[in-house]
Parts: C-alpha cells; sequence; structure tokens
C-alpha cells in the first residue's frame, strides 16, 4: 500500500459531530490514521460538517484534554483549554478510533498556547533587543519549556497512541506566524526578528564559544542597512558567519534534545512539524520532518506546482495539507497533488480542514487517496 493516509480531527469537532466524521472517513474513504491537536494555541473555526445551530468555534488553546496532577508535579503546570467541561473526549475518540482499527497521532503546539507565557514570561523568546516577545511563544531550547513538553508526552502515553507529533518544536520559529507581523513583507528582516536571544539560547551558544553579545549586534546592524536600503529584501541573511554559527549551534542543541526525549518512549512514531518555506532542522532521527502547507497560503497552485514544491523539499517524507478550497478548486487538483506527492517519496499525510468543508470534501479525499495507492 502506497502511503499512510490520515485526517486531522480535533477534539472539539468531535465533541460536536460525536464522531460522525470518523465514521465516514474511516468507512468510506478508508484512513490509516487521526491525528489529533491536543495542545495548540488560539483557535477559530467555522464548522461546516459539523451542522447544528452553532457553527462559530473559539478557543483559547491550551491543553485539550485532563492533565494528570501527578504527571505535571515538577514542571511548570499546563493551562486547561476552557470550552471543555467533563468527560475524557480523548478516551473516547480514542475507543472509537480503535473500533474503526484506525490509528492514534497525537499533535503537541506547546509553544503557541499564550496563556503559558503570559503566566510565565521567562519563556518568552527575546529579539536582539533583549526585549520580550510573547506572541513569539515560548523559546525551544528554555529548560523548563522542554520538560513541560517530557512530562505532556508522558502524560499522553496513558491513552497509547501510535506517534506524536510535534509542531515548531526547534528556536527562532515564532507561534504567530498566522498574523500580520513587523517587516513580514520583508524576508530578511523578518528572519533576524525571529533569531532569539533570550538567557537559554544565549547558554547553549556560550557553552560552545559562541558570543551572543557579538551575534546580537550583527542581527541589530543588519536590520538597520535593510532598513536603510544597503542590502536587498529577497531573503534570509545569513552571511554573517557569528550569526550563522549562533543559530546552527541552538538547533544542533535542540536536535539532540529531542532525540534523547525519543530515546524514552521509542515504539512511538515521532514527527517534527513545520510550515512551509520556514525554519530547516538536519537530521533528528528518529523524528521525521513534516512539512506543512496552511490553507491557501500557497495556491491555489495546480498539480505540477505542487509536485515541483514537494521534490524540492530535501529529506521530506511526510506532509500535512488542506483537502478544499482555496488550495484546491476541484477534486483533480487533489488527487493531482496526492499522487505526485507519493510519487517524490512522500509516505504519510495529513489532511485538514475536513470540518471546515462541505460533504463534497470528503468525497474529493476518497478519490485522492484512491488514485494514490493504486499507485
Amino acid at each position: 500500500m502506497a502511503g499512510d493516509f490520515g485526517v486531522v480531527y480535533p477534539l472539539w469537532d468531535f465533541a460536536a459531530d460525536e464522531g460522525s466524521l470518523l465514521e465516514q472517513v474511516a468507512g468510506d474513504v478508508g484512513i490509516d490514521h487521526l491525528t489529533v491537536p491536543v495542545v495548540t494555541g488560539a483557535q477559530t473555526q467555522f464548522r461546516f460538517v459539523s451542522g447544528g445551530g452553532s457553527p462559530h468555534f473559539h478557543t483559547e488553546g491550551g491543553w485539550h484534554y485532563r492533565p494528570q496532577a501527578r504527571a505535571y508535579a515538577a514542571v511548570l503546570k499546563p493551562p486547561k483549554a476552557r470550552w471543555f467541561a467533563g468527560g475524557d473526549l480523548l478516551a473516547q475518540m480514542r475507543e472509537r478510533a480503535a473500533a474503526f482499527d484506525v490509528r492514534l497521532l497525537l499533535r503537541v503546539d506547546v509553544r503557541a498556547v499564550r496563556a503559558l507565557v503570559e503566566k510565565e514570561p521567562h519563556l518568552c523568546q527575546r529579539n536582539a533587543w533583549g526585549q520580550e516577545v510573547p506572541s513569539a511563544g515560548g523559546c525551544a531550547c528554555n529548560p523548563d519549556l522542554r520538560e513541560l513538553l517530557r512530562a505532556t508526552f508522558d502524560d499522553l502515553a496513558r491513552y497509547e497512541p501510535a506517534g506524536y507529533e510535534l509542531v515548531d518544536g526547534v528556536p527562532d520559529c515564532a507561534a504567530d506566524r498566522g498574523v500580520t507581523r513587523p517587516f513580514g513583507w520583508h524576508p530578511a528582516i523578518r528572519h533576524l526578528l525571529d533569531i532569539c536571544f533570550c538567557a537559554s539560547c544565549r547558554q547553549v551558544a556560550e557553552r560552545e564559544g559562541v558570543d551572543p553579545d557579538q551575534a546580537a549586534r550583527s542581527v541589530r546592524v543588519r536590520i538597520e542597512r535593510h532598513l536603510a536600503g544597503q542590502t536587498p529584501i529577497s531573503g534570509p541573511d545569513d552571511t554573517d558567519p557569528v550569526v550563522s554559527k549562533y543559530v546552527a549551534t541552538r538547533a544542533k542543541d535542540c536536535c539532540l534534545w529531542l532525540q534523547r526525549l525519543a530515546e524514552s518512549d521509542p515504539e512511538r512514531r515521532r514527527l517534527l512539524v513545520r510550515t512551509f518555506g520556514e525554519w530547516t532542522l538536519g537530521n533528528c532521527a528518529p523524528w521525521v520532518r513534516m512539512v506543512r502547507f496552511p490553507a491557501g497560503a500557497c495556491g491555489p497552485l495546480d498539480g505540477e506546482q505542487w509536485a515541483e514544491r514537494v521534490q524540492a523539499l530535501p529529506e521530506i517524507s511526510a506532509l500535512a495539507l488542506p483537502v478544499w478550497r482555496p488550495t484546491f478548486n476541484e477534486a483533480a487538483e487533489l488527487v493531482r497533488l496526492v499522487s505526485e506527492a507519493v510519487r517524490a517519496g512522500v509516505s504519510t499525510f495529513d489532511f485538514e480542514g475536513l470540518c471546515e468543508a462541505p460533504w463534497d470534501a470528503i468525497t474529493w479525499l476518497k478519490q485522492a487517496i484512491r488514485f494514490a495507492r493504486r499507485g
């Protein structure tokens, strides 16, 4: 069978439609897994599929399940999402998925939980001027954030998932990319502004003989040069060896930590999720890199354009993408992309946005998976 196909199915949608989407995609589409976001930042949705009289949904984010207090006794306390009250929805979903022989992947985005950095400001990323940037989320190098992430995975193990997806689990990756950000139109300045100089990042750099003060000065100077029009705006400015080494040293440290984290539970799959065009990370096995194409971010593109982008991504074997408009205008576009991606070497797929699409999108998905499996 070509590929491992799954649907992103948030717990709030499972509660709203009482599992009807799961029944539909498991029976008619024949998916292999469900990806369930269990820790997220703020989410806003207009649920088309679930129907009912309350299609609008919003949550400030947090932990979307009931954390076991003892799992977090020695770490930061996880802020629980406020949209649900009683019952263990994640356990209910696990049981329903098991009945259809569908595996469970749990998606975790600790860095995007705004309530966490507001309560614990020391988790914040800091720019080259030493200023806190709460909207960018917690820093992946912060030891307290790392231990909270470790505790979260340990807690989630009781749900017996097949694996975990970690969103933006590296430094210099802002959690607020979905909103308008200063100099978002200027890739080079935006890249430099995203480099974190918090105390944890500085310590990592200093241990490897890199001067964080020198790197920060270089970042400030380069931003000023960009603003003065002395350099092009086309892309990231990585020509300064000190800045490049500062960035690479912290990425390496994060990768080594993630590898150690995976060693504590080697039987489960591990995927690192990043947005297309964002940060890159070297070999971090057993973590598999998953590229995510947000709805409308790159499209609509035809199948050949999508295939070219997929083939241009080195060592990528997992892809998360929307199933409907505006990225795809008709089923044939989705079918072609998925088939081309499989031929390009992508083996794992997460299909997103199904709960916000009409029922026709399920037919699109069914066709795409069927053709891809025919290979």
